[in-house]
Parts: structure tokens; C-alpha cells; sequence
């Protein structure tokens, strides 16, 4: 006959596990003398997994309103670092400015030292006209800065026209690429001669011309051209540019050369003003039309 109370059943294995736990917290409870019941300790073993997770989620708050604390310090400390940037930009700005400034400063002081009869005068540029396909502009310099008309207008690269203009603070300036302005002009190596004026196709692409060359002339692509001197509007050999390419008149009876500026005619900010040189002449200010005696800007339009 099988053993009924066989201990290998596993619903009796419980009931004397029970059995054997109860005796146990009555053991232990009369020890304690009563102080601990068994309720309590039930409740003990089921209260502290609930009090270990609420620690765990207080610890766990904690650290996100750290973390929030965190990211408004790190968004505060780069608030700081691109306002550093900044103000790194904007000396780099300056510096450069300053840097251009001063290479245009030492090519002119290098030009005054061949000529040491110029007197400069540094001028800003105030206004352009759009309408203008020839790139005339005006100055913030006028006959009260000792400004006269035809002054030579150059940077440190080369010539880029003259007082065409004037008023007492202000002067406009008709460039190298007008027709308006006609100028004796030279091949640097050859010196071959004829006059620079504008015309509109060539401005069009940023060029003026050297006109009336002769056939047998020698100039070739890539010659420098500078002014010659003749009728001392402008004083000799002030770069002017580049021989770009070389074509016969329509006519075919000479040639002409198309010249690319040296300096930038079309966006230059910052010029000086040749006011006094060996050989200048003397004008009469009211040859040129446009000529103004009042504190009136001079007009910026085209020729």
C-alpha cells in the first residue's frame, strides 16, 4: 500500500512550510516579549521592497532636477561662449580692416616716396548710383578739404579717376571707365602711346580702352599701362591696368587695346585724392558741368 503522508508531495511540502514559518515568528515574537507581533513583520517584508523603489524614484528626482540644473548652466555657458566668438569676429574684422589699411597706406607711402611732391588726401566713398554704367561715385571730401576739380582719384593699385564734381563737403568722381574721361596713357615696356577713355561695352565687364594705337605697335596681352603725363591732369606713370586683348578700330586704321583696371574701380570704399603734384595745372571750378558751391552732395549720376 502507498505511504498517504508521503513528504515527496509537494502540497504537504507547503503546509509544513507554513507551519514551521508561523512557529518560528511566535518563537520570536515571545523573545521580543510582544515587541514585535506578526503583523508587523508581514508587514515589514511587504512594506520595504515599496520603500526601496519610492527611495530609488526620490533618488532618481534628484538627479533630473540636478540634470535640469545642469543643462541651464551649460546653456548659460554658451550663451557666454558665443558671445565671445562674437567679439573674436569682430576684432578679426577690424584686424583685417586695419591690416588692408595699412598695406594700402605702406603702397602709397612707397608711391610718395618715387614722387615726393604729392600731397594725399584720404577720402570714404558715400554713395554710388546705380544708374551709372560707368561706376561714378561720390566722396565724402570737398572744396572745404582743399578738393579741386580734376584731382586724380587713386587707391594703393592704381587710378580710378577724377574730381569731376565739387561741393564744399562732397565731390563726384567720373572713373577710368567712362568717356567722359579721357587720359594720356602709355605702355609701361614699349611706350607706346594713346588715350584711355571708356566705352560702354568694355564697362559693361568692368574694362576701359586704350585708344589710337598706332599698327605697328608693340604692345601685347598681359603690358601694363600707366598714364603718360601729357596735359598734366594727372601726373606719369600711375598704374592704370592690364592690356586684356587687342583689336583694329572699325575703321581699320589703328588699333585699340581693352584695358582691365588694376584697382577696383566698381567697389572700392576707401580712395585718396591726389591734391597737389609736379606739373598740375590750374582749372577754372566752374569748367566742369556739375560744379556746386553750396553744402549740397554733388550729384552721383552717369556721364
Amino acid at each position: 500500500m502507498r505511504n498517504r503522508f508521503n513528504f515527496r508531495d509537494s502540497n504537504l511540502r507547503i503546509f509544513l512550510t507554513a507551519v514551521l514559518v508561523m512557529t518560528c515568528v511566535m518563537v520570536y515574537s515571545i523573545g521580543t516579549d510582544g515587541r514585535n507581533d506578526f503583523v508587523s513583520s508581514f508587514a515589514s517584508i511587504i512594506t520595504e521592497p515599496i520603500q526601496r523603489v519610492s527611495a530609488m524614484f526620490s533618488a532618481g528626482f534628484s538627479d533630473f532636477s540636478g540634470n535640469f540644473e545642469d543643462i541651464e548652466q551649460i546653456r548659460a555657458e554658451n550663451e557666454l561662449l558665443r558671445k565671445k566668438v562674437r567679439e573674436m569676429n569682430r576684432r578679426t574684422v577690424d584686424y583685417n580692416d586695419l591690416k588692408t589699411q595699412n598695406e594700402q597706406y605702406r603702397k602709397l607711402l612707397g608711391l610718395k616716396e618715387e614722387n615726393d611732391m604729392y600731397q594725399f588726401l584720404a577720402s570714404t566713398v558715400i554713395s554710388r548710383d546705380a544708374g551709372d554704367y560707368y561706376a561714378g561715385f561720390t566722396l565724402d571730401k570737398g572744396s572745404a578739404d582743399g578738393v579741386e576739380l580734376y584731382d586724380p582719384v587713386i587707391t594703393a593699385d592704381g587710378l580710378i579717376g577724377y574730381i569731376s564734381g565739387l561741393g564744399i563737403t562732397s565731390s563726384k568722381v567720373t572713373t577710368i571707365l567712362s568717356p567722359g574721361l579721357e587720359v594720356g596713357a602709355v605702355d609701361k615696356d614699349t611706350r607706346d602711346g594713346g588715350t584711355l577713355f571708356g566705352e560702354i561695352s568694355a564697362a559693361r565687364e568692368g574694362n576701359t580702352r586704350l585708344n589710337y594705337l598706332s599698327r605697328d605697335c608693340e604692345v601685347t596681352v598681359g603690358d601694363i599701362v600707366v598714364t603718360s603725363g601729357f596735359g598734366s591732369v594727372f601726373p606719369a606713370n600711375l598704374i592704370i591696368g592690364n592690356v586684356k586683348e587687342i583689336r583694329a578700330e572699325s575703321e581699320n586704321i589703328s588699333l585699340f587695346a581693352v584695358v582691365e583696371p588694376a584697382a577696383d574701380v566698381t567697389g572700392c570704399t576707401d580712395v585718396f585724392i591726389i591734391t597737389e603734384f609736379e606739373g598740375q595745372r590750374s582749372v577754372r571750378r566752374d569748367s566742369i558741368e556739375g560744379y556746386q558751391t553750396t553744402d549740397e552732395p554733388v550729384s552721383s549720376k552717369g556721364d
